[in-house]
């Protein structure tokens, strides 16, 4: 049975209904928002309120300012990602319009026309403006209007686990006997042997879970940074990188305008800034007709 989203008395949908549309259903959407929800903020507190005092006390100058630091990478993170949602990749397109232009191309799951750079997601089952990819920490997909959102989400993630990264593992060589070295190193790439055999215990072994977490996230959001960083140099989404799609290369700075928005250099400060798309999402300048215009200007 379809559900259909009424309005309450005071105009407004009821929040256990937009808490339905917005939660994601997919098992792999659960389980990534669950980690990007539970474990990480989780992480995050036990290395503020453990890792980090092991030099530096709780409140204490050094502390404070290291926490503020590192949390104003959290709130960042979480902040876009609240916008990610929120946004969509469509932004208010929420029905794209059904006619025939040049560049439009029929979906046939959709069954309307969908414009160029727009793709069909099989998760979300709708055409997404300029798709780059489905994003299962949240359940949405990431396309034109909420890009900025993602990107600057997963800059402030890697760097909020540079810092991590490097207490949790000193913090290893202080709690395994005689540090990390060459000799022990299969005890931090296999701890639950090493802790099975007797040659770590659980205490060190928990020590060992937490700094390959960390490392894992940060690893994780390098491949993340990475990936969006080369679509942009290349002018492409990640969907037309696999299509092998060259259309719309227009030089790396006009790339970041085009996908980012015209104040593409504040977003990591804010999601709260913002930062104007030169396109409404259903019409893209290519190559060809960018080097016009520069030709003319």
């Amino acid at each position: 049975m379809q559900m259909v989203y009424g309005a309450d008395e005071d105009g407004n949908i009821e929040l256990s209904k937009k808490l339905q549309k917005i939660m994601p259903t997919q098992i792999q959407d659960i389980i990534a928002t669950t980690i990007l929800l539970v474990f990480l903020p989780a992480g995050i507190l036990l290395h503020f309120l453990y890792v980090i005092p092991t030099w530096y006390p709780v409140m204490g100058e050094a502390w404070v300012i290291r926490a503020a630091l590192i949390g104003f990478t959290v709130f960042n993170l979480y902040s876009n990602w609240v916008f990610m949602l929120r946004t969509g990749p469509n932004g208010k397109h929420s029905m794209l319009p059904n006619v025939v232009k040049p560049g439009y191309k029929h979906c046939h799951s959709c069954h309307s026309m969908s414009p160029p750079r727009a793709y069909h997601c099989p998760v979300c089952d709708v055409c997404v403006l300029r798709r780059d990819h489905h994003c299962s920490f949240g359940g949405v997909c990431v396309g034109h209007f909420n890009q900025r959102y993602f990107v600057a989400a997963v800059i402030n993630l890697f760097v909020m686990t540079v810092p991590l990264v490097s207490y949790a593992w000193n913090l290893l060589n202080i709690k395994l006997v005689g540090g990390v070295s060459f000799g022990n190193l299969w005890q931090v790439m296999l701890p639950h042997l090493a802790w099975m055999f007797g040659f770590i215990s659980v205490y060190q072994f928990l020590h060992v879970l937490l700094f390959v977490f960390t490392f894992t996230v940060s690893l994780f959001s390098l491949y993340l940074v990475s990936a969006q960083v080369f679509c942009l140099l290349k002018g492409q989404t990640r969907v037309e990188f696999l299509l092998e799609v060259h259309a719309y290369q227009l030089g790396f700075v006009e790339n970041l305008r085009q996908a980012l928005g015209s104040r593409w250099p504040l977003i990591l400060i804010s999601c709260f800034i913002p930062s104007p798309l030169p396109t409404d999402g259903l019409s893209y300048i290519t190559r060809e007709m960018f080097q016009l215009h520069t030709k003319d200007l």
